[in-house]
């Protein structure tokens, strides 16, 4: 969508402390980001965002009604494909995988409704779009053709799926060019340090 973007990541080191989360969005409103995104579950960032008439999108609920000049849409979690599968593994007698990811194909991940009073014409078909490439496969979100670390393309990497005491990674996790960071572990690869991204070390908490 946009190949020229970069991206500044703050850690508030909290999931919901309403003061250090609005003062990482601050600080990176103060480096001119021009959109924010967080993944805490607070009102600081969206309210920092608001104060400053800068777009944002949440994470696990709406804003749209405390931040109706800013709140473009947000992610959401639904639990229940999961809350299905475990009353069926019940119903069966079998065991009950811990360890799940969910996708948009069956309704674990999902978006609230787009703000249409602030989105620019043509979002939600982009939006639209988007969705379906990421369900049917035709658009990979780690695709290594779309980004390097450390200046060379990203060829191989392990990631600690059989988890034991010493985290020794163990399962490589880029198959046919498309690094599959949710496929065999429902937990991200924070120490994978994507060009263009920086990790601002600062810590709100």
């Amino acid at each position: 969508v946009c190949p020229i973007v970069t991206m500044d990541v703050q850690f508030p080191g909290s999931w919901y402390d309403v003061t250090s989360e609005k003062n990482a969005a601050e600080a990176l409103i103060a480096r001119k980001c021009v959109l924010i995104s967080q993944h805490a579950d607070s009102m600081g960032a969206p309210g920092a965002c608001e104060a400053a008439n800068v777009p944002n999108v949440s994470y696990n609920g709406s804003t749209v009604s405390a931040c109706p000049n800013t709140a473009l849409i947000s992610s959401r979690i639904d639990w229940a494909p999961y809350f299905k599968y475990m009353i069926q593994c019940a119903q069966k007698g079998e065991k009950i995988v811990t360890d799940f990811t969910g996708n948009l194909k069956d309704g674990s991940v999902a978006l609230t409704e787009l703000n249409t009073a602030i989105a620019a014409e043509g979002t939600q078909a982009a939006i639209d779009a988007a969705k379906q490439g990421l369900i049917d496969g035709t658009i990979k979100v780690f695709n290594t053709a779309n980004f390097t670390v450390g200046g060379a393309p990203l060829t191989s990497y392990k990631a600690d799926v059989d988890t034991d005491a010493a985290f020794e990674k163990d399962t490589e996790v880029i198959e046919n060019g498309v690094f599959f960071e949710s496929k065999f572990r429902s937990a991200p690869s924070f120490d994978l340090q994507i060009d263009g991204i920086k990790l601002l070390n600062t810590n709100f908490g």
